[in-house]
């Protein structure tokens, strides 16, 4: 006589996890987006992909977008979700004490020799930057005559512009060598003051770093891509590039200027935009301050707060902490003290 055999309540209870796990282990690569009034692919990259710099990913999986400035809201964006990155948290390891026998002694035989002290691993500490060195990279500057050592003017291959990867030969005005490293830089605007109209300098962006692969015909390695390069981008002298470090108490100094340009070109309405002010190293200015800035009205009213990144003698970069609504350009900058 057969019998039926019964499945345990345990192993059932374990299938069930692991069908339930498996139904669930998949997820979708891309996410429909509908476009709200004020977005850029700048913004709804870092809002739904945690990096703004991806934007031109987004863009290539749109096609139908022809103008990446030029999106209206109510539209649909697939958005790449495989292009997440997942943070992966190493598991905390327990230090555990081996336990202490009580010692037991011998007459007429000497004491045990005590041991020797454990050498406690101290582990470095992580440093807390103020801001993040790919924004600070690409944020540039604005200096008074524009610095270069030569040229992009030609590449193999029939795209129009250069990704990390690939390859361009440029014309300098020194020879080099196999081994010389470049910043790729481009001159994006001629800066004036918005209320008095005198020339500020030319703000300078920085596209991405190459290193010389070959000496003769001088052959570039493009090693990092901000942006798309451009054939025509200059090349300058590389040097190294290091944040500051965030500060607890920062300095609210007694500055007043205003925001002569931003990274956008026309204004910066988020928290992490970049703009640029008309004071710097001789006002004073350090990286770490805060100020203030405020309505183009007759009132000083507190419109944000902003916090130098870089600076140079005359002009500084800055990133916006606050905005109660868009900080144009020239809009007054003043001391926090003064909201």
């Amino acid at each position: 006589m057969l019998r039926h055999k019964h499945i345990s309540i345990p192993v059932f209870f374990f299938m069930c996890l692991v069908i339930s796990s498996l139904s669930f282990s998949q997820t979708p690569e891309y996410k429909d987006y509908a476009v709200v009034k004020g977005d850029t692919l700048w913004d709804i990259s870092n809002k739904e992909l945690k990096d703004p710099f991806l934007w031109p990913k987004v863009w290539k999986e749109n096609p139908e977008i022809k103008n990446p400035d030029l999106i209206y809201p109510g539209q649909k964006i697939r958005i790449p979700l495989y292009l997440l990155q997942k943070e992966i948290k190493p598991a905390v390891k327990l230090e555990t004490k081996p336990e202490v026998k009580p010692e037991v002694r011998i007459e007429l035989k000497p004491e045990p020799l005590p041991p020797e002290p454990v050498q406690k691993t101290v582990k470095p500490v992580t440093k807390k930057y103020l801001v993040d060195k790919n924004l600070l990279i690409i944020s540039g500057y604005i200096t008074d005559s524009v610095h270069s050592v030569g040229a992009l003017y030609d590449k193999p291959g029939e795209m129009a512009n250069l990704s990390k990867g690939e390859y361009a030969y440029v014309s300098t005005g020194r020879p080099v060598k196999k081994g010389d490293k470049f910043y790729i830089i481009y001159p994006v605007e001629e800066v004036k003051h918005p209320v008095t109209g005198r020339k500020l300098g030319t703000r300078i962006a920085i596209l991405g770093t190459a290193e010389v692969m070959d000496e003769h015909d001088p052959k570039i390695l493009i090693t990092n891509a901000y942006v798309e390069i451009p054939i025509g981008s200059l090349i300058d002298d590389y040097y190294e590039i290091e944040p500051p470090l965030a500060v607890d108490n920062p300095r609210k100094p007694e500055v007043k200027g205003h925001v002569v340009t931003a990274l956008r070109r026309i204004y910066a309405h988020g928290n992490w935009d970049v703009v640029f002010i008309d004071k710097g190293e001789n006002d004073g200015l350090a990286p770490g301050d805060l100020l203030a800035t405020a309505w183009q009205s007759n009132h000083k009213i507190l419109n944000g707060v902003i916090q130098i990144i870089s600076t140079k003698p005359s002009t500084s970069a800055a990133i916006i902490r606050k905005a109660a609504r868009e900080i144009q350009i020239g809009d007054p900058v003043i001391p926090i003290t003064q909201e």
